[in-house]
């Protein structure tokens, strides 16, 4: 599988020739920066492709993409044609062209063509239209389609300042979709694309991607699925950076990555695929053929339920045996980040991982060392495991389910941690939490990641009603100083909401706390309704000091 996750494709390099190497850049990709430890960025991925092939990796940047924006990307790679490129930029030759999808209304002023002339002032985030001072921008556009009240506009700029054509447009009423940032359509991906650069006399250039056309035609930002593999393999190398750290993530996010209703995890040298429209089940079996193409041992088919398959059986939902390739073992072992997880791919839904928990269970690794630590609803013990891990003095795992702690104690054991030394509780985590308030008992840090809906014989848990109050509970039981991480994946609960739902259970417990938001895993983007699949709403409460509350 390991073809898949690739330092950047072939596919997407226009030209490698007489010192310029030039690129279709993807949307989602930093051109420089971002994460100095994975080294996710075009830069880093652009210089490992020119040191294995026999390079010195010397590269010279001369312009950047927006993270979001795709299309022409020109580098050097030789010393002497960097002088002449980078002169050339400097008086303005190397001109550039654009397409921008764009919301139209009737406050728009845009007129069929025309030239954008701003005063711009740009801090480290965003850029704004001045009336004096600031930077001088200039680009000439002419509007290529209009329909519904939504546009394609080619632009020609002058200059090249930070996020200008972006500012520019939604400065004229036009915003492009795409653009949270500066009020355009939500969409999966900015769309805006670089269609032509000239360098050094030659003309280089990337066809706009499908989805702008696409916005134009129907409102949607979505290409028809049955282009899945651009998407998908773009994705990949996306992810590329987390093959040195773990051998399980997801490669494709839905939504997130342009392919809604399709997400595939990497497990080991398998994968899972999961489907949740009838689009993305029609593909089904060519994007589990394109995964064992690229090495897949097997692919493991997951149909997430809809409507129509609510009375269909649980062999239907999620078959034993894998829909292309070999089956993986009962006893597939993952590793995420040196931790040992034993994952069963033919076992209903769920795999016995969450994936978008990986930083999560690395910071209750970090915070655990001699702690006194809770795993409420704990599944098959991933956190408990990442706390042992952190040197954790003791552990205690509660769940309704025997076989998830069964599994537990084997995790425990498959990372070499003595399962004897820690706590495993068969029973109701609502009860378990106000039967340990009830006899005083203190901790240091407790993992609440509760289910939308579930039952203990008779007694229920949902969300909405619940969760407020054993959060006070947890609160309760901690030592001031000590930490509760929140989690959840409520689909009808957005972060805002999670945020009430924690301060006023702080109100209830009479304790003072402090939050922090934690941001989404790098392989779970966010999609069109915000973070998915936990929506981010993984919350850290810091209780500072309970006698002092009111």
């Amino acid at each position: 599988m390991d073809s898949l996750f690739l330092p950047f494709r072939a596919e997407r390099v226009i030209a490698r020739r007489d010192g310029i190497l030039v690129i279709d850049k993807p949307p989602g990709m930093v051109v420089h920066g971002g994460d100095e430890q994975r080294r996710g960025d075009v830069v880093s991925r652009l210089r490992e492709v020119l040191v294995q092939s026999g390079e010195d990796g010397y590269l010279g940047v001369h312009s950047r993409l927006d993270v979001g924006t795709s299309g022409v990307l020109p580098f050097t790679t030789s010393r002497d044609v960097n002088a002449e490129v980078a002169a050339e930029i400097e008086r303005g030759a190397a001109e550039r062209v654009y397409v921008a999808a764009v919301s139209i209304s009737g406050r728009s002023r845009l007129v069929k063509s025309g030239t954008l002339e701003h005063q711009l002032l740009s801090d480290k985030r965003r850029t704004r239209v001045v009336p004096s001072g600031g930077e001088r921008a200039v680009a000439h556009y002419r509007v290529l389609a209009e329909q519904g009240g939504r546009a394609l506009v080619e632009l020609r700029p002058e200059t090249g300042r930070m996020h200008q054509l972006r500012v520019q447009l939604a400065a004229m009423g036009a915003p492009i979709a795409g653009d949270d940032l500066y009020g355009g359509a939500p969409c999966w991906r900015l769309l805006l694309h670089c269609r032509r650069r000239i360098v050094r006399g030659q003309a280089f250039e990337a066809a706009a991607p499908a989805e702008l056309e696409v916005w134009l035609k129907s409102g949607s930002c979505f290409a028809p699925l049955t282009s899945f593999r651009d998407r998908l393999l773009d994705a990949a190398v996306l992810r590329s950076p987390l093959v040195a750290e773990t051998d399980v993530f997801r490669v494709v996010a839905e939504q997130g990555d342009g392919l809604p209703g399709v997400s595939v995890d990497r497990y080991g040298a398998h994968a899972v695929l999961a489907v949740a429209t009838d689009e993305a089940e029609q593909q089904a079996s060519a994007i589990a053929e394109l995964l064992v193409s690229h090495g897949a041992r097997g692919v493991y088919l997951k149909r997430r339920e809809r409507r129509d398959l609510r009375r269909v059986g649980a062999a239907e939902i999620a078959p034993v045996l894998p829909v292309a390739g070999e089956p993986a073992s009962p006893d597939l072992a993952v590793t995420e980040q040196g931790m040992r997880i034993l994952c069963e791919l033919g076992d209903g839904l769920s795999t016995g991982l969450f994936l978008d928990q990986r930083d999560n269970r690395r910071r209750i690794r970090e915070l655990s060392g001699g702690k006194q630590v809770l795993n409420l609803f704990s599944y098959t013990c991933s956190f408990s495991v990442a706390a042992a891990l952190g040197g954790a003095a003791r552990v205690t795992s509660v769940d309704v389910g025997g076989r998830a702690l069964e599994r537990g104690r084997q995790n425990f054991v498959a990372n070499g941690l003595d399962p004897a030394r820690h706590e495993f509780v068969q029973s109701d985590a609502v009860r378990f939490v106000r039967g340990a308030v009830k006899h005083g008992r203190k901790l240091d840090l407790i993992v609440l990641d509760p289910p939308s809906f579930g039952t203990v014989g008779k007694a229920t848990f949902k969300f909405e009603r619940d969760v407020e109050g054993l959060m006070a509970d947890c609160l309760r039981l901690l030592q001031p100083g000590g930490v509760l991480l929140c989690v959840t994946n409520h689909k009808k609960t957005n972060l805002a909401a999670f945020r009430r739902y924690v301060e006023r259970a702080a109100a209830t417990a009479r304790r003072e706390i402090k939050l922090r938001d934690l941001p989404s895993q790098v392989d779970f983007p966010d999609d069109l309704d915000g973070p998915h699949p936990s929506k981010s709403l993984l919350v850290t409460v810091v209780v500072s000091d309970s006698r002092s509350a009111r």
